[in-house]
């Protein structure tokens, strides 16, 4: 049976599996999505606005989306990395809908999936990998213990990100919004995810950078959370919840 430790302590005795936050605990959220975010608002405002007023639209969309342009970061609130993307397409028709009313949420849809295509034939671009992490799956493999994403992106995404940083053969499921009806914090991404493992919940760790996280975590009763810095929260943010809070994957350790 392995055991998981922090900073050399072990926190939990009796570990099966560690359900992954995708975005933030994984990879870079802020260079992924202010990339992303950018190429939407772009391929919006070229669609359905004034070019005279290119810059500002794009400011809005972006900041309407959950990113800042100037810094390159997105917010704390999200909703882009916190909520799905049905949320977020649903947002962005309806700043589109003020000027132009009959425009469709699943019109918006079309223009995310064709930045997911344009993105797509370079996603490595758009692609970092956290400090931590590949040395961390590594040892989970040699442990036999469990590796499950669930992530507020879409299944296909996910997967495609995780296949071009040849990291995807760590997990055994990838799992995206889109497959649950509600996403983070409510259990339905934890609770697909222990489908699919032969353990119960007290054995297994949530790591992932926001409080949607630690609260899916713990709305399934799982045997650890972690909040990792390494995204779009601070310590402070995780302060009223039941969780352990670290810097980055690296001060995580097993012993087999």
């Amino acid at each position: 049976m392995s055991s998981l430790l922090i900073n050399d302590e072990i926190i939990l005795k009796r570990l099966k599996a560690i359900i992954f936050d995708k975005d933030g605990t994984l990879i870079d959220i802020h260079y992924y999505w202010s990339k992303m975010i950018n190429l939407r608002a772009t391929l919006i405002t070229k669609k359905w606005f004034n070019r005279k007023k290119n810059s500002e639209i794009q400011l809005s969309l972006s900041n309407l989306m959950g990113v800042n342009i100037k810094t390159n970061k997105i917010k704390a609130e999200g909703p882009v990395g916190i909520m799905p993307r049905s949320f977020i397409v649903e947002i962005v028709a309806n700043y589109v809908r003020d000027s132009y009313p009959n425009v469709s949420d699943n019109e918006i849809e079309n223009i995310f999936k064709v930045a997911d295509n344009i993105s797509s034939k370079d996603i490595l671009s758009f692609l970092k990998i956290l400090p931590g992490v590949e040395d961390l799956l590594s040892k989970l493999n040699r442990c036999q213990i469990s590796s499950i994403i669930v992530s507020t992106d879409i299944t296909s995404r996910a997967n495609l990100s995780m296949k071009s940083l040849k990291l995807d053969h760590y997990f055994t499921k990838i799992i995206g919004a889109d497959l649950v009806q509600k996403s983070k914090p409510f259990p339905d991404l934890a609770e697909l995810a222990l489908s699919y493992l032969d353990c119960d919940a007290s054995e297994i760790a949530v790591i992932g950078d926001h409080p949607v996280d630690i609260k899916m975590g713990k709305s399934v009763n799982s045997g650890l959370n972690i909040g990792v810095l390494t995204g779009i929260s601070t310590a402070e943010m995780f302060e009223d919840l039941e969780c352990i809070v670290i810097n980055d994957l690296n001060s995580i350790d097993l012993m087999c």
